[in-house]
């Protein structure tokens, strides 16, 4: 898995963890595009192998994307706890 060890203590940092997922999203998908158009004759194991690609792909962006979102979320949550006990 690309994540690794990351930060996602400011909004900054989640905001370029989301943005390294998509950019890799795209980048793994342009790949897979790209090895199923130079197969000119694409066998039926290499369109399923190109499909079990996608979706390990679109998983992989789902997660990756998915923790920081849900992060913020949970800091949104929590300040929005807090200032209703401000008052």
């Amino acid at each position: 898995m690309i994540m690794g060890n990351i930060q996602l203590d400011t909004a900054a940092e989640r905001i370029t963890a989301v943005g390294t997922a998509g950019d890799n999203y795209v980048a793994n998908m342009e790949d897979i595009q790209n090895d199923l158009v130079v197969e000119a004759n694409n066998s039926l194991g290499s369109m399923v192998e190109g499909q079990l690609r996608i979706v390990e792909n679109d998983t992989e962006f789902q997660v990756t994307q998915g923790i920081p979102n849900a992060v913020s979320k949970s800091v949104k949550t929590a300040a929005a706890a807090v200032k209703q006990a401000g008052g």
